[in-house]
C-alpha cells in the first residue's frame, strides 16, 4: 500500500466516524489538500482492487471500508 492510499483510507475512516456517512471524491480531495478529484478516483479504485474498499457504481458517497481484521488474524 502506498502512502497516498493509506492517507485516503485513514481520511475515509475518520470521515465516517465523524459524519456517519461516506465522503465524496471532492470531500476526500479537499480533506487531503488536493486539487484534482481524478487522483482520488484512481486511488479509490486501486484500493478497491486491493480489497480495502467497496464501491457502488453510479452512486455518490458509496465508499465502504472492508474490515481487514479477520484476514489479519487468519494470516497469523
Amino acid at each position: 500500500m502506498t502512502e497516498r492510499q493509506r492517507q485516503v483510507l485513514e481520511f475515509i475512516a475518520a470521515y465516517l466516524e465523524m459524519k456517519g456517512f461516506a465522503p465524496s471524491m471532492q470531500d476526500i480531495a479537499l480533506g487531503l489538500g488536493l486539487k484534482s478529484r481524478s487522483n482520488i478516483h484512481r486511488v479509490i479504485h486501486d484500493l478497491k482492487d486491493l480489497g480495502m474498499v467497496r464501491l457502488s457504481p453510479g452512486k455518490v458517497r458509496t465508499v465502504k471500508l472492508i474490515d481487514q481484521s479477520v484476514d489479519k488474524l487468519i494470516a497469523l
